[in-house]
């Protein structure tokens, strides 16, 4: 009953995230129309797609908060990140509920967040900030 509930609860988060994502016209930007992307020539966390809108980091699967909670640990420990790729997972296709957890982990600690798209072609999540 516990774990129903849970699913349930990210299933709402991430239709409300997709939905927010989805009304920003600028939500992703494609370097093949706009500007190139500047990407770094590092990122400071890669993470892949796994099942079920989550994601894959080193092995461990993990939902967009937890995702979250792992980069405020990084940041107090002096591990900053500033730039996060997503990429392909090596059995999942990035979807829009990955593009749009990533939106919002990247929002909430204002980093920069890139994808990979399941063509190869990078792309920048870019955040509006509409008040």
């Amino acid at each position: 009953m516990h774990s129903s509930f849970r699913l349930l609860r990210l299933l709402a988060a991430a239709v409300v995230l997709s939905f927010a994502a989805a009304c920003s016209s600028n939500a992703v930007k494609d370097n093949a129309t706009t500007a190139p992307v500047k990407s770094p020539q590092q990122y400071d966390l890669v993470v892949l797609a796994d099942k079920d809108g989550q994601f894959d980091y080193d092995g461990a699967t993990l939902n967009a908060e937890d995702l979250r909670s792992h980069i405020r640990f990084r940041n107090e420990t002096n591990q900053p990140v500033h730039t996060i790729l997503l990429r392909r997972g090596e059995k999942q296709k990035i979807t829009n509920d990955h593009v749009a957890g990533m939106a919002g982990v990247a929002r909430d600690l204002k980093a920069e967040a890139y994808v990979e798209d399941n063509d190869g072609k990078l792309k920048v999540i870019a955040i509006r900030d509409d008040k």
